[in-house]
């Protein structure tokens, strides 16, 4: 995993074009090299590279497209629209990368930035996403630029420009889909050699949807046209309910880059990294949780498969007095560096974990062993995917388990273990898909399903129950299960009269909401209350103390798992990746997800022997590296 981060000129921010200074950006990489950085995203203003300016006539009638008040030159860039300058510019950005071994991901339409819109005056009240003639110069840009710069030995990655998802109003998945063909078709028409990444974030999955959808832009859209996909995972973010309610140092916060990566790799069937994470204005957390919370992220994501990891951004941008810094406080404090360039907190941790990293004793860690599938249905809107997805995450790997993600209209895929968290609606999947779910169970494979405001047909023959009537609640659910107690909002009680089925909880009167049922030969769970969603919103609820385990209806259901692992956790703020190579040997990657030094307390399957002694302890966020031999 390549360590890096988002760049902006320390002396102008979004200016840095127009305000071109050559001996500041020399500094500013020199600075970044020093930091351990290797991955650097950088940006070509749209309306810096590409200036053009509609003439109007006769009552505001457009008349013609001019180039900086005069006529397009009539040279190859000149053409495009494009100015020469500019791209000079970025090749001197490009070669001076080079001299410090850095490498570029170029997001080539940057028409939307830290919350501003920028376009070229041309353009102005168009919608950049949906606009034929801004689309046809959005192409000749990014054509110009990749035939122009494709030479340069820095560039690693091409993109088509920064969360280009916000520069418009797209209303359908078709238009979604055009706009990203067009421009990534641009860039390969240029260069083959390099991947494209997507550059997009607040995407979920849809797959099968055409004709609308509350969000059109897709995962699996994203997965089919680019190469690689890119989350950009802030905690606290106002756009995700489960990032806005556990601190930065909690084990939720620390796995949210983690879960995100899942999410786009998984569902769009390319590679991920993440691309932009970062803590905001310092009054969401200070400098040592914002270095404690960096530190456990990176090791989550490089367990899990990122190939890089971004931090934004690289330079303090408070003393800027425009926009969008002038208006967002979000935009100001955001630094590697301080407004003195010193390497704050984050960027010491960010060099030694590039330390720690090519001191490995191997290229590249195994992918993850995953043991469960978890299946993201329909009718759910994108704080119930997030809330659904990473409760069901964290479950899992609190359970001692790994699950990976699919939606439910890509197929159900082949596994030994389902999960499907808070359906709702009547057609949260389609008759098939159900029963080719079912079929997976009847062979002998485990199903835990847990309902919010969903339908299941068929329903009798499948959990060994019948529901005598079903009502709106007016309090929470409260049950007991192993032992401890369990209080949860749901939105509809179900009274269910068990007739094959196993009661595994009951509420204070008697009526069951976890039940177990053998169906062929596997096991289907079915819990009655949205378990994942409301633990999604409620603070703490996988950190604190005096929470009960909510991780062992999960845990229940995935025995047969966990059993079948190398190693197992004996505390649930440790959580383990098992990578194997061979066989007979594999790497572990034991990460404290607390602020506390915790006892290295695991329990190893019959016949495997570690390398080496095992630590004692695991320091506070941070991981390490344990090797595993089958004697």
């Amino acid at each position: 995993m390549k360590v890096g981060c988002n760049y902006w000129a320390s002396h102008a921010g979004v200016r840095m074009w127009s305000q071109w200074n050559e001996t500041v950006v020399r500094q500013d990489f020199e600075r970044m090299a020093e930091a351990g950085i290797q991955s650097v995203r950088v940006f070509p203003l749209w309306p810096d590279f590409q200036p053009l300016e509609l003439a109007a006539g006769c009552q505001n009638r457009p008349r013609l497209l001019q180039f900086r008040g005069g006529p397009l030159p009539d040279t190859p860039c000149g053409r495009d629209g494009v100015d020469e300058q500019m791209v000079q510019r970025f090749r001197t950005l490009a070669t001076i990368a080079a001299e410090h071994r850095l490498e570029l991901i170029v997001g080539l339409v940057t028409g939307w930035m830290s919350g501003q819109l920028f376009l070229p005056q041309a353009f102005a009240g168009l919608d950049p996403l949906r606009s034929p003639l801004s689309i046809k110069w959005q192409i000749r840009l990014v054509r110009c630029l990749v035939r122009e710069l494709r030479d340069l030995p820095a560039i690693a990655v091409w993109e088509p420009g920064n969360e280009s998802n916000c520069m418009g109003e797209i209303a359908t998945p078709q238009e979604a889909w055009n706009w990203t063909n067009a421009i990534t078709a641009a860039i390969r028409a240029e260069d083959a050699t390099r991947p494209v990444a997507s550059g997009m974030h607040g995407l979920m999955p849809g797959a099968d949807t055409e004709f609308g959808s509350e969000l059109p832009w897709t995962i699996e859209t994203q997965g089919e046209l680019c190469d690689l996909l890119t989350p950009h995972p802030y905690p606290h973010s106002m756009s995700k309910l489960p990032a806005r309610v556990d601190p930065h140092t909690s084990i939720r916060a620390a796995f949210q880059a983690t879960v995100e990566l899942r999410f786009y790799s998984d569902l769009g069937g390319k590679p991920a990294f993440v691309e932009e994470i970062g803590t905001f204005a310092p009054s969401y957390c200070n400098e040592q949780s914002k270095a404690e919370f960096l530190r456990n992220s990176m090791f989550n994501a490089w367990a899990h498969g990122s190939s890089r990891f971004l931090w934004w951004c690289a330079f303090e941008q408070s003393m800027l007095e425009h926009s969008p810094y002038s208006w967002s406080a979000w935009e100001r404090e955001l630094g590697l560096y301080d407004a003195r360039f010193r390497l704050r907190p984050v960027g010491e941790e960010m060099r030694k974990f590039r330390t720690f990293l090519d001191a490995l004793p191997f290229r590249e860690l195994p992918p993850f062993r995953r043991d469960a599938v978890c299946l993201l249905t329909r009718e759910q809107d994108f704080n119930a995917f997030m809330a659904n997805g990473w409760s069901s995450f964290l479950l899992a790997k609190q359970a001692g388990f790994d699950l990976e993600f699919r939606f439910v209209a890509d197929g159900v895929g082949r596994s030994s273990l389902y999960f499907v968290p808070g359906i709702r609606g009547g057609s949260w999947s389609f008759r098939e898909e159900f029963l080719a779910l079912l079929e997976e169970v009847r062979q002998g494979a485990t199903l835990f399903l847990t309902i919010d405001d969903g339908a299941l047909a068929p329903f009798e023959s499948v959990f060994g129950a019948s529901v005598r009537s079903r009502e709106m609640r007016s309090a929470p659910v409260r049950f007991r299960f192993g032992g401890e107690l369990f209080e949860l909002n749901a939105p509809f009680r179900l009274e269910l009269c068990p007739r094959e089925a196993e009661v595994l909880a009951c509420e204070e009167d008697g009526n069951p909401v976890f039940l177990r049922n053998a169906y062929g030969r596997g096991t289907v769970y079915l819990l009655t209350v949205p378990l994942e969603r409301e633990l999604a919103g409620r603070p703490g609820a996988f950190h604190r103390p005096e929470e009960p385990k909510w991780f062992r209806f999960y845990q229940t259901a995935a025995e047969r798992e966990i059993g079948e692992r190398i190693l197992q956790s004996c505390h649930p703020l440790i959580t383990l990746t098992e990578h194997r190579d061979t066989p007979e040997h594999a790497w572990i990657v034991a990460v404290n997800n607390h602020s506390e030094t915790l006892s290295c307390d695991l329990k190893s399957a019959a016949g495997w022997q570690p390398a080496a002694p095992r630590p004692d302890s695991i320091a506070p966020h941070t991981g390490i590296l344990l090797e595993y031999f089958h004697a």
